[in-house]
């Protein structure tokens, strides 16, 4: 895996888990910045052909 691709899936990872964190708190404010930080890292993933739907559906799902 290329170090761009090892950046984006833990920067994608990190999101997650820190969304599930505001989740749990209740930070709703928190949970928009990153839901939004979330979909800006999947749309850099899709133009340049990085597959990460299969990695995260767990984490996602669990969000």
């Amino acid at each position: 895996m290329s170090e761009f691709m090892t950046t984006l899936h833990l920067r994608i990872y990190d999101a997650v888990r820190a969304l599930r964190r505001a989740h749990e708190r209740g930070d709703e404010a928190l949970c928009a910045a990153q839901a939004g930080e979330i979909e800006d890292l999947v749309e850099i993933a899709a133009r340049h052909g990085v597959d990460i739907g299969s990695g995260y559906k767990e984490l996602a799902h669990a969000a």
